[in-house]
């Protein structure tokens, strides 16, 4: 008890001097039919992270937004997955736990693909959220593939071994890094990664490695897939200081998000 508790202190510290995510509600501003339109140009499934999650309580405000200001043409789905009782509860759920949630989502995923099969289906990841577009793309078919992928602030293990899930992946996963980030450098080692690991600040200070052992298959896999895109200079111009709320500032997403999970280079607006 007194363990959980050092945890808890730290994890909410860290939270602190990570800076407070602003709390916004997700709903698109559009008719019925301008949504079912939407729909028919891709679909990004958006995957928040712990203590968010729902209409009350998301850091999806600034990623709305910036996918908007971007030009994203299509719709943006956000996946609850979280357990309604606060950041802590959600980061410590059980994997058996996050991986019922996941199962769920990707069903709506496979559904989704299934009613519109020449829309693209991208996945969006922030947080603890990073391990459950994980999880989803693990209970998906190979044949069920979704195009690209981004993982921001990825609180799942630097070595969790992604061969399943990035079979799952057409295109390209980007993982946005930083070593800035305190919330991971900080609270990750001792409050635990959202599949359960600790001593490890997850893969979203410096990125993947690995698993041990890793077959032939498996790193050519990561060779292909995986784009590493650690934190540069161009990335304060719009005020993102590599902080774990960064990920999901407006500007952010805007310049350096939308545009990968759209195909394109990410470019900073002039």
């Amino acid at each position: 008890m007194r363990r959980t508790l050092i945890r808890l202190l730290v994890f909410s510290c860290a939270l602190a001097i990570s800076g407070c995510a602003t709390k916004s509600v997700w709903h698109p501003d559009e008719s019925e039919a301008e949504r079912q339109a939407r729909l028919t140009r891709g679909c990004i499934f958006y995957f928040d992270g712990a203590g968010g999650g729902t209409a009350r309580a998301n850091y999806a405000g600034g990623v709305m937004r910036g996918l908007r200001d971007a030009g994203y043409p299509g719709e943006a789905r956000m996946m609850a997955w979280e357990t309604g009782r606060g950041l802590f509860a959600d980061e410590v759920a059980r994997v058996s736990y996050k991986r019922a949630k996941a199962a769920r989502d990707a069903k709506q995923i496979r559904v989704y693909r299934g009613t519109h099969p020449g829309a693209p289906a991208s996945l969006l990841g922030f947080s603890a959220g990073t391990a459950e577009v994980v999880f989803a793309l693990e209970c998906l078919d190979e044949s069920e593939s979704v195009g690209h992928v981004v993982l921001l602030g990825a609180a799942i293990s630097r070595d969790y071994d992604m061969t399943k899930a990035l079979k799952r992946v057409r295109g390209k996963l980007y993982i946005i890094t930083s070593t800035h980030d305190r919330m991971l450098g900080i609270a990750m080692p001792f409050a635990g990664t959202a599949d359960r690991k600790f001593h490890d600040p997850g893969a979203g200070l410096r990125g993947f490695v690995l698993p041990r052992g890793a077959s032939a298959a498996t790193r050519k896999l990561y060779a292909e897939k995986i784009v590493t895109i650690p934190y540069k200079k161009e990335f304060r111009k719009d005020k993102d200081k590599g902080l774990h709320f960064d990920n999901v500032k407006e500007g952010f997403i805007r310049d350096f998000v939308a545009p990968l999970l759209m195909g394109g280079a990410a470019q900073p607006r002039q």
